[in-house]
């Protein structure tokens, strides 16, 4: 009588582990799923805590612009043709963004304008758009102009955990940029020669601007009419930093004060690209001292 051998079949837990084995290769890849699952929470957590404890922008109110003026008011107040110094209420919408993902931000609503005096019948016009960022321009009289724009400046900055950017540039016109001369026309235009640099290096841009006559308007503010000149300007950038900026005026006839302006700027240059776009109007024409 033959026998016969009977074959048991292998166990799940009883087949070979090794290197043809399948076991080891999806402990493997489990393992490694969870550590990219452990990694990929670290990293959320991390971008969280690093957007979610960065230094917000405030808005600045007429009371803090006016406490700053009256401890930087020179003793000359003579007008001479000026707008008078002292803080304007204004308000403004937009958003400015240096390029990194989180740290964008929103200008205005509140955002006080400061006059203050220079030398030479010169006037400075600063927006604080908030506690993050705000612009100032001078203006000058010159041979051709009663105000020409002769410097730019414009401070940003930004904090977070590991982070402190803050930036100041300035622009400085060797040929001043006209904004308000006598005769103005349609159409008519002017140009300037200026050069930005950063208080962070050496850079040094390039900045070749034009301004041109669009007519007047009339405008209403705080209940006073005004007949306002509009004007367009126009900057394009070269060298350590590229791009353009575009302008919208609306100026006092009188003394060229800005009653509106509109932003649109892009600077390339460095890691990131800046960016800009607001609208700013005045809220009045008679400041606080």
């Amino acid at each position: 009588m033959s026998s016969q051998t009977v074959e048991r079949p292998v166990e799940p837990s009883e087949r070979p582990e090794g290197p043809d084995g399948q076991r080891p290769r999806r402990r493997i890849w489990r393992n490694l799923l969870i550590v990219a699952a452990v990694l990929l929470g670290l990293l959320v957590v991390l971008v969280a805590w690093f957007l979610l404890a960065r230094d917000r922008a405030e808005q600045l109110t007429q009371d803090d612009a006016l406490e700053d003026f009256r401890a930087a008011t020179s003793a000359d107040t003579s007008a001479d043709g000026r707008p008078a110094p002292g803080v304007y209420p204004g308000a403004a919408s937009g958003s400015e963004s240096i390029g990194l993902p989180g740290f964008d931000e929103e200008l205005g609503a509140n955002a006080p304008v400061t006059v203050t005096y220079g030398d030479s019948g010169c006037y400075t016009y600063r927006a604080d758009f908030n506690s993050h960022h705000w612009r100032s321009w001078t203006f000058c009289p010159t041979d051709t102009a009663t105000f020409a724009l002769v410097e730019l400046q414009s401070w940003t900055a930004r904090k977070a955990p590991a982070l402190d950017v803050e930036t100041l540039s300035t622009y400085s016109c060797a040929v001043p940029l006209d904004f308000l001369w006598d005769g103005m026309a349609p159409g008519e235009t002017r140009s300037s020669e200026c050069t930005g640099t950063l208080d962070t290096d050496d850079s040094v841009t390039g900045d070749v601007g034009t301004v041109e006559v669009v007519g007047t308007e009339t405008v209403t503010i705080d209940g006073t009419v005004v007949e306002g000149v509009r004007i367009r300007t126009s900057d394009e950038f070269s060298e350590a930093q590229t791009g353009f900026e575009r302008g919208d005026w609306l100026l006092h006839p009188d003394n060229g004060l800005p009653l509106s302006v509109g932003i649109e700027a892009e600077l390339a240059g460095g890691p990131t690209t800046y960016t800009e776009n607001f609208q700013l109007d005045l809220g009045s024409l008679t400041p606080a001292t």
